[in-house]
């Protein structure tokens, strides 16, 4: 017998048993069902209804594997099938005819044991692909995404936002063009990175600064003011550099939208993630990690520029500060945005770290 789910040892001297056994028959073809009878007998199982006789040889027969209370499925070659309920009596059934069953996935299921075993395992094995699987299909993923897609991405993020949380920038476009001219003359040792730089008013959310899974940095005109020095300013660019760098916007995107996105990948419709981008963009929320790392970048941008790495850290602290100290409806209002730093974490011991105290 050709079986998919366990073993099946047919003794030498097969008898012929007197035992039937009612089952559901469906022929493949439609969703029609009918009552049959079962009967092994000579090597052949005969399936018997009002209309239907067949004589079906047992090496031509599938029979599915004994699990808990699921029915057992008799799948025949012709894409027809039968379906049996009674577990106990199609096992008299196949005794009779000199067949044992020796199904490794019943033995399991039928153990507590090993039950226990396979949900210790199942939940372990979730939480590592979400927290380390996820992670790294997202940052493979994330190089593949084709810049023109990102950009598109950060259009629609754009087109979403403005005129809602955010207004046109009423800095000076001299002061706009001295601050993207002066960002854009610094020497970085890691490598060019393509980048836009773009300047809002938003009272909604603040002093701050993002990057976009396309490349494009956005930085409001209260964090422009809340600087004291425009050294600070080039830090916080250069910290949403680092996570241009790394992509670490457009993994955390598709992170937020795994199996849509995996959906929208393979089969070539960007619609959807573009759809969706506005409003996962902007409940993202860095990992500890992505954040140490553009610290570092930035870090490392500076020094090579003369800057001190201390300059981020004393803009940290006014972020920290100016969010600290806004009213509760702007608190709540700005909650679902991506803040630089109040939903940054470890926000002390990046601190530290930037002016070398760790």
């Amino acid at each position: 017998m050709s079986t998919s789910a366990f073993n099946p040892v047919i003794s030498d001297n097969p008898v012929t048993p007197a035992h039937t056994l009612g089952a559901i028959y469906y022929d493949g073809l439609s969703s029609r069902q009918q009552a049959v009878t079962l009967r092994i007998a000579q090597g052949q199982l005969e399936v018997q209804g009002d209309e239907l006789l067949r004589v079906i040889p047992l090496a031509d027969v599938n029979i599915s594997a004994k699990l808990g209370r699921t029915p057992r499925l008799l799948h025949f070659k012709d894409g027809g099938h039968c379906e049996v309920s009674n577990h106990t009596d199609f096992g008299v059934l196949m005794q009779a005819a000199g067949i044992h069953e020796k199904s490794l996935l019943s033995t399991l299921e039928s153990n507590w044991r090993y039950a226990l075993a396979a949900t210790v395992f199942t939940i372990c094995f979730v939480i590592a692909a979400f927290y380390w699987g996820l992670p790294w299909v997202a940052a493979v993923a994330a190089e593949r995404v084709p810049a023109s897609v990102a950009l598109r991405i950060d259009e629609h993020f754009l087109d979403a936002v403005d005129d809602d949380l955010m207004q046109p920038s009423k800095l000076s476009t001299k002061r706009q063009q001295a601050l993207s001219k002066r960002f854009d003359s610094l020497r970085n040792v890691q490598g060019e990175v393509a980048h836009k730089l773009v300047y809002r008013n938003s009272k909604a959310i603040g002093a701050n600064a993002f990057a976009l899974p396309g490349g494009t940095i956005l930085i409001t005109d209260q964090l422009v003011k809340l600087a004291g020095h425009d050294e600070e300013i080039l830090a916080v660019l250069a910290h949403e550099l680092g996570h241009v760098h790394e992509r670490h916007s457009l993994r955390q995107l598709l992170q937020s939208s795994v199996v849509g996105l995996a959906m929208t990948w393979y089969l070539g419709d960007i619609s959807t993630l573009l759809a969706a981008a506005p409003t996962l963009l902007l409940e993202t929320r860095y990992s500890r990690n992505f954040e140490r790392r553009a610290d570092s970048y930035a870090a490392t941008m500076l020094s090579a520029n003369n800057i001190s790495p201390s300059r981020l850290a004393d803009m940290l602290e006014k972020l920290e500060s100016s969010h600290a100290d806004g009213d509760k409806d702007m608190e709540e209002q700005s909650s679902s945005i991506t803040e630089f730093i109040s939903t940054h974490p470890d926000t002390a011991k990046r601190i530290r770290a930037l002016r070398g105290k760790e």
